[in-house]
């Protein structure tokens, strides 16, 4: 679907018109529909295993941003891309040699569980560990040298949001739930306004049992998403007397 026919399908679900002077004007119709893309990603990624992060397909480059070492700096502050979406998770830090260029995965460690001597912010060399703090990592081992783009960092960002002069622009996740990015606003707009469709739009979204609506098939598509990967699961002896 077409931003123009989300825009459109709402406007069906709701009654409404997409002008200022309705009831659901399109600048609110945006807002919410931006709303909606912003769970939609937090219901994929609560969801997604080991395929992860689930990201905005409309996004130009992978989720992964870099930043320059610098000699006896320890921490390193992520809070937009350089795209300028804002980052709302780490989940890989990797390092960059400075003499051999060779890439190595950080450890990641509990801060809570940090030693004194782990702590000890004079002692240089390379990092081979980091623990995560606000909107950023800190090293604990200072480096002792500067590199550019040493440091390479996997998140998770923000989608790509639409405005009001978007047309033909699509939302950047499967077809098959661009529904949901109608369905979602015109059940909280129908609920504000009383309106009796909203017991409808409400089982569309979360079924009888609050699991098996839309909201539960996007949990369960990325759940099931990777089929070629294989988990190892141990199974438990009992011992029956």
């Amino acid at each position: 679907m077409t931003y123009t026919q989300i825009l459109d399908l709402i406007s069906r679900l709701t009654t409404t018109q997409n002008t200022t002077t309705s009831s659901y004007p399109i600048e609110a119709k945006t807002v919410d529909i931006n709303n909606a893309l912003n769970n939609y990603f937090i219901l994929a990624n609560s969801s997604a295993g080991n395929w992860k992060p689930v990201d905005d397909t409309n996004q130009t480059d992978y989720p992964i941003v870099y930043a320059d070492i610098v000699s006896g700096q320890q921490d390193y502050s992520f809070t937009l891309d350089q795209n300028g979406n804002q980052i709302l998770d780490i989940y890989k830090v990797r390092i960059k040699d400075e003499t051999s260029g060779k890439w190595t995965t950080l450890e990641q460690i509990n801060q809570n569980e940090i030693t004194d001597a782990q702590l000890d912010t004079t002692v240089s060399g390379k990092p081979n560990q980091y623990y995560l703090n606000s909107n950023g990592i800190f090293l604990v081992q200072k480096p002792d040298y500067d590199l550019v783009e040493g440091l390479e960092i996997s998140v998770n960002r923000t989608s790509t949001y639409f405005t009001t002069s978007d047309t033909t622009k699509k939302a950047g996740i499967p077809w098959v739930f661009h529904e949901y990015l109608a369905l979602r606003p015109a059940y909280f707009y129908c609920v504000q306004k009383g309106l009796k469709q909203a017991v409808d739009y409400r089982v569309r979204l979360y079924g009888n049992d609050g699991i098996s609506g839309m909201e539960g098939k996007i949990k369960d598509y990325y759940k099931d998403r990777n089929k070629d990967y294989q988990s190892s699961v141990s199974g438990e002896i009992i011992n029956s007397v």
